[in-house]
């Protein structure tokens, strides 16, 4: 049984798709490392012509994506990076034991540092064990023509389609939230549509980003994108305020036939976004669909004709309310989709600006000291890596390891920052390695020589930077006849070289998995505490937001309190993820922890009702005390939390529930003895009023139960 299922671990880990492949940029890719050999071979210069392949190859793996300007930035910064730290280990080069030491400290300051990354150890490890052939500053300058080859190359395709990724980004928003609104009329389990509308959100919040990296002005041309993705965001709005209604409507379930015509209602809309989606990809050359009438008009009618029925049975005027409000929730909705598609039939051009690049590289000095003081489980992992680098490379050179390189460089890449996430990469690459050597042995047995070289150089590129994107394993077995032939290019080299990479490998996944799992702990347990209670104050901060909107406050910043949160839960989910990839997970904690972030979702969709509700001028009732006191709760909840004190007392709303019941019964009443004079079906302010005070009589419930759930669960690790 242990084999089975090791198997099919395996199988499932050498299977699993982490992106898409990119045969553009793998051809690209693969152009601009084998150009600069070729050179080299005909002019009679290879060991100079291996610099400037490097070069390019180095800033291929760090060739970012994204919008031209952002693109174009990183990947300077990119050269910039290979210039400076070949340099620096051409300097070493020849002191082997000073590289000891020197190489460690530069492996250590990139694992903290995002934008220098693996690129600067990597190009320091290589020059150092790379014979010298030319002066140290003039083998800088050869990888720099290389690496700034490589970047006109991957720069060139995006300066006549500058937008398409502004363009991929609205359409991914499009189809994520088509996605969502698939499974939002399905009653049931949460998990599907949980995970479809975390996505949704996710996608156009990358959307929004991506927009402000093209914006340059205020023309109409220019908002148009910034339109398109609120529209998105709204729709996305809609159905989770829709969802929320469904589940209190469904306590006294409508007839199949009513649910069936929903379904065909909302499942018009999505399929509306798609084509949006199709004819933002390319350009409009797609139909946009119509406005989805026949399909809201079939519901309409099925509405009216059970809440005509349901009057007449048993005059449930609140029951019909809600049955009213989703008619009112899916109509918004469609509008919203309306609307996007109206702005897409304008079409989405910025002239010929050039978009803004980024304000600096991620990542900076301020941040790097904030982490050295707090000993946070970025600068401990980044210790950790060190350590394990140096360990390595005091190894490889007391041995005097033949290729002893291969061996810090195994540990540098495949060493992540949880035990987990190391394992994985380990049995990624020493597979794909094996195979990969194995191939490059065959072809140094049968066809030894420079020729051979190169292609096998080109042919590993192409399918390598191809499917490095897909998974790491694939990357190692095209990528590794790749750098194998190219690292040694200008030395004789033999099939045993590949025997060597493998072992080599094999050894160094073995130390990088040590170091996982015996070098410090990562100090994420510690986390816990405090990012929980930054969960519970940023809800805290967007119910006291929505309380000031329902006082009539409509500067108030409920979209900036909505992110924050978001943030909040994206940050505690992470160190979550990572805990349960330690060796020995706290699952009981982790299970306690995600029950909270649960609770947090939950919390945001009742709020995004009320919000809704708030925004049609409702009469409100108590809610805005209701409101006030919930986030007084969360936060007495957070300072408990934080000081390790007791926690207080349950969620005491005293009787503002009962008053707003009452508020609820007193419209009900009033709507009973209007529709004795004026008649069930005409449309009057109490009928309005009544359904409003129905959707916010469920979403406030919704919402102390939620708040309660996050509040008062049992958040603190175990001693």
């Amino acid at each position: 049984m242990v084999v089975r299922v090791s198997f099919a671990w395996l199988r499932d880990t050498y299977s699993e798709a982490e992106g898409q492949p990119a045969p553009v940029y793998g051809a690209v890719a693969a152009v601009g490392i084998v150009v600069p050999l070729l050179v080299g071979l005909l002019t009679g210069h290879a060991p100079e012509s291996v610099l400037a392949a490097l070069g390019a190859f180095y800033v291929a793996i760090a060739a970012p994506g994204g919008p031209y300007g952002a693109r174009a930035r990183a990947l300077f910064v990119a050269v910039a990076v290979v210039t400076v730290f070949t340099w620096l280990g051409g300097v070493v080069s020849g002191h082997l034991w000073l590289a000891v030491a020197v190489v460690p400290v530069v492996a250590t300051l990139a694992s903290m540092l995002p934008w220098l990354g693996a690129t600067a150890t990597l190009c320091t490890v290589l020059a150092v064990v790379r014979p010298s052939s030319s002066p140290v500053i003039f083998n800088g300058f050869l990888e720099m023509a290389g690496g700034l080859f490589m970047s006109v190359l991957l720069l060139a395709p995006w300066i006549t389609h500058r937008l398409r990724p502004l363009r991929m980004s609205l359409a991914e928003a499009a189809n994520a939230v088509a996605s969502a609104l698939d499974v939002l009329p399905d009653p049931g389990p949460d998990d599907e549509w949980i995970r479809r509308r975390v996505k949704a959100y996710e996608a156009v919040r990358q959307a929004r980003v991506t927009y402000g990296l093209y914006r340059t002005g205020g023309r109409d041309d220019q908002e148009r994108p910034r339109r398109l993705i609120e529209t998105f965001r709204r729709a996305m709005d809609e159905g989770v305020a829709l969802r929320a209604t469904l589940g209190a409507l469904r306590a006294e379930p409508p007839p199949e036939q009513w649910e069936q015509e929903l379904r065909v209602a909302i499942s018009s809309v999505a399929a509306r976004l798609r084509l949006l989606a199709g004819a933002i990809e390319v350009r409009g050359q797609r139909p946009l669909g119509g406005s989805g009438g026949v399909a809201l008009e079939r519901f309409g009618r099925a509405t009216e004709e059970v809440r005509q029925d349901w009057l007449a049975e048993h005059s449930d005027l609140i029951s019909t309310a809600l049955l009213l409000r989703v008619r009112q929730t899916v109509v918004r909705m469609a509008g919203a989709v309306d609307r996007s598609r109206q702005i897409v039939e304008r079409g989405l051009s910025f002239g010929l600006e050039v978009p803004h690049l980024l304000e600096r590289p991620e990542g900076g000095w301020t941040r790097l000291k904030q982490d050295v003081v707090t000993r946070s489980p970025g600068f401990r992992h980044a210790v950790r890596v060190g350590v394990a680098v140096a360990a390595t490379m005091a190894l490889a050179t007391g041995l005097k390891l033949t290729y002893g390189h291969w061996l810090t460089i195994t540990v540098l890449i495949s060493l992540r920052d949880s035990y987990g996430d190391t394992v994985k990469r380990v049995v990624k690459r020493v597979g794909g390695t094996g195979i990969g050597a194995i191939i490059a042995a065959l072809a140094l047995a049968i066809a030894p020589g420079e020729p051979t070289l190169v292609a096998l150089v080109f042919v590993g590129a192409v399918f390598g930077f191809t499917y490095r994107s897909v998974n790491h394993a694939y990357w190692m077995t095209f990528g590794t006849p790749m750098l194998l032939l190219l690292v040694d290019f200008s030395n004789a080299l033999y099939w045993s070289a590949a025997w060597w990479r493998i072992g080599l490998t094999f050894a160094g996944g073995l130390i990088a998995l040590a170091a996982a799992r015996t070098l410090w702990p990562t100090g994420r347990l510690r986390l816990i505490p405090g990012e929980l209670a930054d969960l519970l104050r940023s809800h805290a901060r967007l119910v006291r937001a929505v309380a000031a909107r329902f006082g009539g406050d409509i500067e108030v910043p409920i979209r900036r309190r909505t992110e924050d949160a978001v943030a909040a839960e994206t940050e505690l989910e992470d160190t979550t993820n990572r805990l349960g990839r330690e060796p020995i997970p706290p699952e009981d904690l982790l299970r306690r922890v995600r029950e909270a972030t649960a609770a947090a979702r939950s919390v945001r969709d009742d709020l995004k009702t009320l919000v809704a509700l708030a925004e049609e001028d409702v009469d409100p009732g108590p809610v805005g005390t209701i409101l006030d006191r919930v986030a007084d709760h969360l936060d007495a909840r957070a300072d408990a939390l934080v000081s390790d004190a007791e926690p207080e007392a349950a969620l005491d709303l005293g009787g503002l529930l009962e008053e707003l019941d009452d508020h609820l019964s007193g419209l009900d009443r009033r709507r009973r003895d209007e529709m004795s004079g004026v008649g069930i079906d005409a449309v009057t302010t109490l009928r309005r009023l009544l359904v409003q005070a129905a959707g916010a009589r469920h979403a406030v419930r919704s919402l102390a139960a939620d708040a309660e759930r996050l509040a008062t669960t049992d958040h603190r690790s175990p001693s």
